[in-house]
């Protein structure tokens, strides 16, 4: 009995490592530049957060010197395709005590945007705001 049950226990495991095995989702890198009132952002982050109905987890990457990219490894995370919240966030780069990225250049911005599944290039400018 007992060794059946190691059989059968044996097998399921083997089972469960073929299936975490497959290829999972596949993620495209998204990069580009993000601009402030037409100005490379000096120092930020750039979040693409999937709305309802889009699969997936959040995408990321750091801002330097107005440009991102998610396939920086460790520094960011590429998407799946659909519709997304993208959130950006601003500093003028001068680190300070509690500040590693510096001072804050505006409000944190939002916009959405259908990404396809690809690669791609995403440029965008934050204009200060109202």
């Amino acid at each position: 009995m007992i060794r059946s049950f190691c059989v059968v226990a044996s097998a399921l495991a083997g089972a469960a490592l073929l299936v975490g095995c497959g290829e999972g989702e596949k993620i495209y890198d998204v990069s580009g530049t993000i601009t402030y009132e037409g100005k490379p952002i000096p120092k930020g982050l750039i979040f693409f957060d999937p709305e309802k109905g889009t699969p997936g987890t959040q995408g990321f990457a750091n801002i330097e010197n107005g440009h991102y990219d998610t396939s920086v490894s460790g520094k960011g995370k590429g998407i799946r395709g659909g519709t997304y919240a993208i959130r950006v966030s601003g500093f003028d780069g001068v680190v300070g005590p509690e500040a590693p990225f510096g001072k804050t250049l505006f409000p944190e911005h939002q916009f959405t945007k259908e990404l396809p599944a690809q690669k791609q290039t995403l440029d965008y400018d934050v204009k200060k705001p109202k």
